[in-house]
């Protein structure tokens, strides 16, 4: 009996390895369902977690549309459905080095009407993007006068080698979406087929 047991469970975790290996791999064009928690890799804030899904809802993305960080991304690419995966991302590969040219020195003007000026606090100023579109972008305050007022323009995350732990929920492949279209050009030809007829 225990013989047929053990037997029994080596070939129940075969069938669902290779059930995982022949599953859907997250790969370009794929949308993915994700959970994730993002972790200080070092320095004072090693350890604590920066961002997560953990009690959310989680994220989802289609790879190759710039949506992730490229690094993140190359880190998910070849994984299955229920794959688990944890990694670094230097710095660099992440939200790049801090850059010193990135903290600049502003007139106390207009822009800061209404805002509550607060060292080390956070605001938003609304900038284009790549697309022409108007995105918020993150200053942190550094210091302020009655005059001036310092900001930096960095990522918050800038200068932070960064440690995730990632688990895909969901893939859905590139292919998928191809199929779905495949019928409807295949009517077309039909009807014109018909009409030659």
């Amino acid at each position: 009996m225990l013989k047929r047991f053990k037997l029994f469970s080596i070939l129940s975790l075969l069938v669902i390895f290779a059930v995982g290996c022949n599953g859907p791999k997250v790969e370009e064009g794929a949308k993915v369902t994700f959970d994730y928690t993002g972790k200080f890799k070092s320095g004072d804030k090693k350890g604590e977690v920066f961002d997560s899904t953990k009690g959310k809802k989680p994220l989802t993305a289609i790879i190759g549309k710039g949506q992730l960080l490229k690094a993140f991304e190359a880190k998910l690419r070849g994984m299955g459905e229920g794959a688990s995966k944890t990694f670094t991302l230097k710095a660099k590969e992440a939200y790049g080095e801090k850059d010193p040219k990135k903290v600049v020195e502003l007139n106390r003007d207009k822009r800061f009407e209404g805002v509550e000026l607060k060292e080390g606090s956070t605001i938003f100023a609304m900038n284009k993007g790549p697309d022409g579109k108007e995105v918020p972008t993150p200053l942190k305050i550094v210091s302020f006068t009655d005059d001036k007022v310092k900001v930096d323009y960095n990522h918050p995350l800038a200068g932070e080698a960064l440690s995730f732990k990632v688990k895909v929920v969901e893939i859905e492949p590139a292919q998928a979406k191809a199929e779905e279209k495949a019928p409807e050009a295949a009517k077309v030809e039909t009807k014109e087929a018909n009409k030659e007829a």
